[in-house]
Formats: C-alpha cells, structure tokens, sequence
C-alpha cells in the first residue's frame, strides 16, 4: 500500500502519467471543488492532554510550509552532502527523512510565539520557529544581556521595537544600510554583523536522534531558504545520539529508575560521571550508563593519582635506572605503544567517539604502562625515568577532556606551569634516530 501511495502512478483520469504522491493534492481539489468530498481528520489513536482530558480534533485554518517542494528538497540534499554527519545511520535517517517530508503545518492560533506576518491572527508554531535561532546566539548578548522579557537593553542600545525586519536583513544577509527602514545606526549594526559572520555558520549541531525526523531536518531546509545563495552558511555538521539507559533500564521517575545530574556528580564525582557517561556509548544506540562501572572508574582514576605519587618519590628517590644509557628493546616497545595509542585517541576525539577514545586513551593506555612495567621486571629500577613521565604528562593531557579535574591535578604534582586546558595536544615522538629532524621541522 504504502508502495504504491508514494511511488505509484495514475493510469487514468486527467493525471495518468502522473506519480501519485505529485497530484494526490490536486486530486483533493478537485474533489473538493466538485462537491464530492469534504475534510475529515481523526487521531490514529485516543490522545490525552497534559491536563488528563481527552482531545478532539478540530478542523482549523492552517498555513503550511511545503517541504514537498522539489527544488527545496534538492537543496537541502546539498546541505546534506556537504555536512558531517559522523554516522553512515544518521546520514541514511537524514536521506529518508529529506524525501518522504510534504506540508508541515506551521502556525497555530494560541500561545506563545511570534506572529506570522502576513497572517497575524496565527502565531508560528515553535518547531518551525526555532531552526535557525542558532544565528540569533551570535548577538544575543549584545541585545538582550541576560534578560528574556526585553526590560534590559543589552550593550548594543537596540530596543526591541527596533530590530525591524530591514534591520536583521542587514545582519544576516549583508543588505545594504537603509537609515529609513532601519532605526539604528549603522555602525552598531556592524558590530551586529561582525559577530554574526564570525561565529557562523555551525560548526556542530548536537541533538538527539529522534529529531532527526524533524526538528533538524527543518534545520537543513530552513538554512538552505534563508542562506539559499550561501552555502558557506550551511551546518558543518549535526551529531545526533541516542538516549541514555540507566542499569540497562530505561529512566524513568515513577519506576523509580532516575538519577539526576547532581545526584550522579554527588556520588561518583564529576570525573567519575565523566568517565562512566563516556564508557556508556555515544553512538546512535542508546547508551548504558551502569552503577558498577562508575564505581570502577572512580577506583581507576584514584589508583592513577596514586601510581603518579609513587613515581615522583621514586624520582625524588633516584630509583630509576640511571639515564644516559643505550634504550632497551622493552623501552622502544613502550614508546611506540604510546605513538600508537596518542594518534589513535586524537583520532577518536575528532570523530567525537568518546567511547573509543576512553578505550585507546585511557584502559588501553593503563595496559602499555602495566606491560612495561612486566617486561621491566616490575622494578622501578629496571624502567626508563625519561619514558615513564612522558606517559605520565601524555595520559593527563588524552584523558583530560573527560576527566579534567584529575587531569588538571596531575599537571600540577608534575609541576607544569599554566593549566591543562592551555596546553597542546601531545604529538607522538619518532624513534631517536629522526626525532631531532622531525622536531626542527615543526618548529
């Protein structure tokens, strides 16, 4: 059925030729505009309000925007092409989603919102409303300076009355200055403008997988409509996830399967949480966020802290083997592992893989460190001074972005100067006989 709705074609009638899902709202016309049919709708299914009481279905006035355009969606489909999606299965979910979309409605005649302006006894409904608000951020704090209901003006000096629709013309589509449609000097709305071409366009857009189906695909088409001459305005990339799984269970309040933001970082510590939401998954299936591993992660990091004071009192103690030696075959081993694991981690972290990035560098990590120790013998002695505090200063700075606060605090046992968060990303060293070549190449 659903086959022939969407790619049938008529073979009788004025249409035949015709696919239809192309002329099915021409066909409604005219059945309308020839007696033989009225509009009818029903709810697939008995819905409740938020207040408890049953709905019914009105027939209202309503204005749609078309999604089912063909030049609208080809466009979108070019956002699409350009744009990261990180996931073969959001990229998919996106496709489909860009084809089987028609008329959405997009006004509704109560609450809050903003008036349509050919229309304004209907308000526009928020989903479509809200898919380029991420333009508005770039000024927002010139304009608003913390207060939501308009009784502050912000640094700029723009009242809300002012920002007339020639005025955002000029901000976001470099209009020229017009001094009699637009109230506010010219000067200031450069200011507006400069910060809007700054910081745009978006670089990632982060969003749960369920709006894909939605929200973020209005997010493509709305872009490509307003910005349809600039595709340099276009989402980067969107990264869409799946939900979260407490214990394996879905959260939920009257089960009593929840656990808040604060009650988590309470218990297991900011780090803690860290390291378990990111051990939990952050593909497009749902996470797992388990009780057992966040008290494991807490353990492993407290056990990090613990080795990293152990190592500086052997130092203190001179207990290394004594530097200035010829590197044994345990040492280059060791130091490769480390090459291997850093490159392997950057790269996660560029494709926002979390999950595997905690595994290259931080459980796999531990692993090199504990087999080096192994084929050392296990004593402090037998290891490389040198090798050792590398892996010491290098696991702080790839596990600092999920586990900061123990990253930031090794950093200053080691004596670093500045914070973490300041410093680079540490790149792999080669094995001796290039390194120094190498390193007056980056310089």
């Amino acid at each position: 059925y659903l086959k022939g709705f969407y790619d049938g074609v008529m073979l009788v009638g004025k249409y035949a030729g015709q696919k239809t899902a192309d002329v099915k709202k021409a066909i409604e016309t005219d059945l309308m505009n020839e007696g033989l049919a009225d509009k009818y709708n029903e709810p697939e299914k008995k819905i409740i309000s938020r207040s408890g009481d049953e709905c019914v279905v009105a027939l209202c006035d309503q204005w749609y925007l078309n999604y089912g355009d063909a030049e609208w969606k080809a466009e979108a489909k070019r956002a699409l092409a350009q744009m990261n999606t990180y996931s073969d299965e959001v990229r998919r979910n996106f496709e489909g989603t860009i084809d089987w979309l028609h008329e959405h409605a997009c006004s509704r005649s109560y609450g809050l919102g903003t008036r349509l302006p050919w229309d304004p006894q209907y308000l526009i409904e928020s989903l479509s409303d809200s898919t380029i608000y991420n333009a508005y951020y770039t000024v927002a704090h010139l304009l608003q300076q913390g207060a939501l209901d308009g009784s502050v003006v912000g640094p700029a000096g723009i009242k809300a009355e002012q920002l007339t629709e020639a005025v955002w013309d000029y901000v976001f589509l470099t209009a020229a200055y017009d001094a009699s449609t637009m109230p506010v000097p010219e000067e200031t709305l450069k200011k507006l403008r400069t910060e809007f071409q700054y910081w745009y366009p978006i670089d990632m857009r982060v969003s749960g997988k369920d709006l894909v189906q939605n929200h973020l695909t209005y997010l493509l088409f709305n872009h490509t409509a307003i910005w349809n001459d600039e595709p340099s305005k276009w989402p980067k990339s969107i990264r869409a996830n799946g939900h979260l799984l407490l214990n394996n269970e879905k959260m939920s309040k009257s089960a009593g399967n929840f656990l808040t933001l604060t009650e988590g970082i309470e218990k297991f510590s900011a780090d803690g949480m860290r390291l378990s939401l990111a051990d939990a998954g952050d593909a497009v299936e749902d996470a797992n966020f388990v009780f057992s591993m966040a008290d494991a992660a807490i353990l492993r990091l407290y056990n990090l802290l613990d080795w990293v004071k152990e190592m500086l009192a052997v130092r203190e103690a001179k207990g290394f083997r004594p530097t200035g030696g010829e590197k044994t075959f345990a040492d280059n081993v060791f130091e490769n592992d480390m090459n291997k694991q850093i490159e392997a981690t950057a790269v996660h972290y560029e494709g926002t893989l979390f999950k595997e990035a905690l595994k290259t560098g931080f459980f796999e990590y531990h692993a090199i460190r504990d087999r080096y120790r192994e084929l050392c013998g296990g004593e402090s002695s037998n290891m490389d001074e040198t090798l050792v505090f590398r892996w010491i200063e290098t696991q702080a700075l790839i596990v600092s972005p999920i586990a900061p606060h123990v990253g930031e605090q090794i950093w200053q046992l080691l004596g670093k100067e500045g914070f973490i968060v300041n410093a680079r990303w540490p790149l792999p060293d080669l094995l001796s006989d290039v390194r120094s070549d190498r390193r007056d190449d980056e310089s």
